[in-house]
């Protein structure tokens, strides 16, 4: 829990991207114990798919930024402002990495920490604590949706940079940034297959203890 509210606390004034996405992925630590804390196949099927989902928008994300940086942009936030004029394809791929990580359906981001949330909340009666994990797991959630906001609010709505140079993307950033979005989808909007391969390897670690 206190992971989970250091990280999203301490990412929500950050204006460099990099810090940001460094605190927030304390706080993703903080949702991945929860699948630990739960002791059960349900919470290391979840820690798999969350993993999964969050390589998918992580890389995303890093690949846009060091992209943009190279074009003689700095980290802060303000660099991808017009993005969505200067490139409509990054503007789209770092939308939806930032719309996963922040856990709102219907990408990988979400359906993993909803995985998380019901693997504690199976084992939470009977215990005050679970609860209270429960209900900071919640809030970090929203706390994330209002800071992975700024993100889109830069992309697509702000005036402060009328710099609408376009982005050069090469074909194969182009492709490792398609694949991830193929991958956030597919996590998102067919769940089921893969939730199997996840269930089948987390019965093979549990038969391994």
């Amino acid at each position: 829990a206190a992971t989970i509210l250091y990280g999203n606390l301490c990412a929500l004034p950050q204006r460099n991207l990099k810090r940001l996405l460094a605190y927030s992925g304390i706080a993703n630590a903080g949702y991945l114990l929860m699948g630990i804390v739960a002791q059960s196949e349900a919470g290391t099927s979840a820690i798999l798919y969350y993993l999964a989902g969050y390589l998918f928008a992580l890389i995303t994300v890093f690949l846009i930024i060091n992209l943009i940086t190279k074009e003689g942009e700095g980290e802060d936030i303000s660099c991808l402002e017009n993005l969505n004029r200067r490139s409509p394809f990054l503007a789209c791929a770092m939308t939806l990495a930032a719309i996963s990580l922040a856990g709102i359906p219907p990408l990988a981001g979400f359906f993993g920490k909803f995985l998380l949330i019901k693997s504690v909340a199976t084992e939470a009666f009977g215990n005050i604590g679970y609860f209270a994990l429960l209900g900071v797991a919640v809030f970090g959630v929203v706390v994330s949706i209002y800071y992975y906001f700024g993100i889109v609010r830069s992309i697509f709505w702000s005036c402060q940079i009328e710099d609408t140079t376009t982005v050069f993307v090469g074909l194969p950033i182009r492709f490792a940034l398609v694949c991830c979005f193929v991958g956030l989808l597919y996590l998102g909007l067919l769940p089921n297959k893969p939730m199997k391969w996840f269930e089948s390897a987390a019965v093979v670690v549990s038969k391994s203890k």
